[in-house]
């Protein structure tokens, strides 16, 4: 019988069973900490362990997670994530899993520590709901390179499995009839799997179908080049332990198909494992090889395909929420059973429609992409396999799993203690003395020194004042924050600061052509959660537009998000695929200090000496929308009467023509550097589809929403991403005297909308606390993004 994979792999575990008793004695002296949390992943900072990672550590109670890396880059990208970043297989690495209170694999134990990880929380996300038998359940897992005496050997593998497996806390299972594949294969007592649903499909299902096929499609598009408006047919072969893959074309079969291809304006995408990636030949257009190197999360991808080809592969299970079709081709399929086993006929897999050659592929290619029975029937196969396999489809399965894990965690916690402390103010600054670099910012492309760039220089500067600080400027007019110094935009010195810095900090895009090294960290805080849709979401994107969404991303370290609402749009917006971190705004922190009450400072500058101010900031309409259907601000504040102010905070583009007529007691601010202490100053906030509603909600003062032309907005100029009615914790008004009535009564009306306030605030700024830009800095300087002395 031939040497495979597995039987490598199972003589290694038995060499190095010594190491295996070392590590279980030591994990029954060393105690463990809750909330400190130990990461390993075959696939590197991706998949359903960064999806989880990330969920951790956006709760307010984040754990302490440590990332075990094999290569310096995924040490950076564990860190840019927020985590602690260890070499794997290191001393280090084998103590902070013996000391952690969590610790998660994707697939073995060997992702994190083999030797450390006996007594903690163990979570094995795995990697797929199965169709090919694994473990316990497959004769081909249970091999040995030896000579005969099979029946021994496989009987000590077997033992070796069910020794080490026992470990298991919890094992995500994506469906009811997946979890007792799962449970047999991986011998595991009752409870130990659960159905919670996979964290690495997450991504399926956020969003619109449009919105994920046109971020799938971008983010494709970076890993492949460029497609246009063609066909793509994804193949997806699984991985045949080492043997003759029998799915690989021949150089016969690669000329029809690539002729096949031409003929139908269509493109193969070829996503080999891992393995198997030498046994397939790209030629540039029509065949295009999607490796993990270029594109790490399949999931990620797979709303871009119009159908897909496999064979045994637990993608067709993941694909099949998009609803495309299916081309099962599995010419080896009863060798494949007989010797590595399949968890139900193949026939119920596929339908009962199985390809054999390529021959019989371009032919089913033809009938399921045309319309008509054959590809209603395979769409309607997809669907029930949605149906079996995925349970939760709610893009909430990374939360429920954190969930679990952390109430698995709770009885330890509660002997132990949170072992998870904000490093105090005098070791904090111990360590902040350590800082050096240069740091470059830019607000709005230069045009102000503001945002929340603004607020992570304030934290930087009374931390660290050590490190250089450089603002970019379109002119000399803008005035930068003290201590501070400005570079124009466009001068040789621009050019040059923004290549030496360490860290550079923006809030919208970039608009040249410059690129970060690979050792700078480029911190995109943007500039508000949006209701409106933006970038990849925007209906009237043209494929170039969408290639320079993905560009812009593709240059950020890392971006900042107000809260999870946020972090789930922008990510599929512009196709993030670095971390996202979800701290709160830096910028609402003086917004959140306000709630106390408003900021005198601001109404003394601007001279304000009526009792109330209230706030009008509109969003601006592309263009579209003419200025007799704005607020009629001249008549609003007349109707507030005399102890009223009005601040009118409008886009410069939709602004200017009213200039001339603001009327009395109304201020114009729309060029006041900063919106956030004009927000920690208002009473009352009257606004329409600005994101300025996520920020001032912060301070717990009422809202109004003037939005005469919502249905328009709505269905012709942009779009929303949430139902602003459903949600909106204050009255909708379409009229200036409903307006004037509405913030006149906003006051007493505060326990009407206490509870959706409430629940705004829950969804879409939990952390809006006063303590953002502190977070923030806290993840930058963990993330390495600032030298040390």
């Amino acid at each position: 019988m031939p040497t495979n994979a597995f039987a490598r792999t199972n003589a290694a575990k038995l060499v190095a069973l010594p190491q295996y008793l070392v590590g279980d004695l030591l994990s029954r002296v060393v105690p463990r900490r809750p909330g400190r949390w130990v990461v390993g992943s075959a696939f590197g900072v991706h998949d359903g362990a960064r999806a989880l990672v990330v969920e951790a550590l956006s709760r307010a109670d984040a754990p302490r997670v440590t990332w075990l890396a094999r290569t310096d880059g995924e040490a950076r990208d564990a860190r840019a994530l927020g985590a602690v970043a260890l070499r794997h297989g290191s001393w280090r690495a084998f103590w902070a899993a013996l000391r952690a209170g969590v610790v998660v694999v994707t697939h073995g134990f060997g992702d994190a520590s083999r030797f450390g990880s006996r007594g903690a929380v163990l979570v094995n996300l795995w990697h797929g709901s199965p169709l090919k038998r694994m473990h316990l359940d497959s004769p081909a897992a249970l091999q040995l390179p030896v000579v005969g005496g099979w029946g021994p050997a496989r009987e000590l593998t077997r033992r070796m499995y069910r020794r080490g497996t026992s470990r298991i806390s919890l094992l995500p299972a994506s469906s009811p009839e997946v979890a007792p594949r799962l449970q047999s294969a991986f011998g595991l007592a009752d409870g130990r799997v659960q159905v919670l649903g996979e964290p690495r499909t997450d991504v399926l299902f956020a969003g619109s179908a449009e919105d994920r096929r046109l971020a799938a499609r971008a983010r494709l598009e970076a890993a492949v080049g460029p497609l246009g408006d063609r066909t793509v047919v994804l193949f997806a072969p699984t991985w045949r332990d080492g043997r003759a893959d029998p799915v690989v074309p021949d150089p016969d079969e690669r000329t029809a198909l690539a002729d096949w291809l031409r003929a139908h304006d269509a493109v193969l995408v070829v996503r080999p494992h891992p393995l198997g990636v030498g046994d397939y030949v790209a030629d540039g257009d029509t065949v295009r090889l999607l490796t993990a190197a270029a594109e790490p999360e399949l999931m990620a991808v797979l709303w871009a395909a119009d159908v897909l080809v496999t064979d045994y592969s637990s993608a067709v299970v993941d694909f099949a929420v998009t609803g495309g079709p299916v081309v099962f081709f599995a010419p080896d399929v009863e060798d494949y059973a007989r010797r590595h086993g399949l968890y139900e006929p193949y026939e119920v897999t596929s339908g009962g429609r199985v390809e054999r050659s390529w021959s019989q592929v371009l032919h089913r290619l033809d009938a399921v992409l045309a319309p008509g029975s054959a590809r209603d029937v395979a769409r309607a196969h997809s669907a029930a396999l949605v149906e079996r396999h995925h349970e939760h489809r709610d893009g909430r399965s990374a939360a429920r799993v954190v969930d679990r894990v952390l109430e698995l965690e709770q009885g330890v916690r509660a002997a132990a203690g949170n072992a998870h402390q904000v490093l105090p103010p005098t070791a904090r600054r111990e360590a902040d003395d350590e800082l050096r670099g240069l740091v470059f910012f830019e607000s709005f492309n230069g045009r102000n020194a503001s945002c929340n760039p603004a607020a992570i220089d304030r934290e930087l500067a009374a931390r660290a004042p050590q490190v250089e600080r450089i603002w970019s400027v379109v002119d000399e007019t803008v005035v930068v924050p003290s201590g501070a110094r400005a570079v124009v935009v466009g001068t040789p010195e621009h050019s040059r600061a923004r290549d030496a810095a360490d860290l550079l900090v923006v809030n919208d895009w970039i608009e040249d052509a410059w690129r970060p090294r690979r050792d700078q960290f480029v911190l995109q805080t943007w500039h508000g959660t949006p209701l409106k849709r933006i970038a990849l979401g925007r209906r009237d994107l043209s494929p170039r537009a969408m290639a320079a969404v993905v560009k812009q991303s593709t240059r950020w370290s890392a971006m900042l998000a107000q809260g999870p609402a946020a972090a789930s749009v922008l990510r599929r917006a512009y196709a993030v695929a670095r971390p996202l971190w979800v701290e709160g705004y830096p910028r609402n922190d003086v917004v959140a200090r306000s709630r106390s009450g408003t900021d005198p400072v601001v109404r003394e500058e601007l001279g304000i000496r009526t009792p109330h101010v209230v706030l009008y900031a509109p969003t601006w309409r592309d263009g579209a929308l003419a200025a007799p259907v704005l607020l009629d601000v001249a008549a609003f504040a007349a109707g507030l009467g005399p102890d009223w102010t009005v601040l009118v905070r409008g886009h410069a583009r939709t602004m200017a023509e009213r200039e001339s007529a603001l009327g009395e007691r109304v201020l114009d601010v729309t060029r006041y550097p900063d919106v956030s202490p004009l927000l920690a100053t208002a009473d009352v906030l009257v606004t329409d589809y600005s994101s300025v509603m996520f920020d001032f909600s912060a301070s717990g003062r009422p809202m109004v929403f003037f939005v005469p032309d919502q249905e328009e907005y709505r269905t012709r100029t942009r779009g929303f991403y949430w139902d602003l009615g459903a949600r909106a914790p204050g009255p909708l008004v379409e009229s200036t005297e409903q307006c004037v009535e509405a913030v006149l009564g906003a006051a007493g009306a505060q326990d009407r909308w206490a509870q959706r306030y409430a629940a705004w605030r829950a969804e879409f700024n939990p952390l809006d606390d006063g303590g953002a830009a502190r977070r923030t800095v806290d993840r930058l300087v963990a993330a390495g993004a600032l030298r040390r002395r």
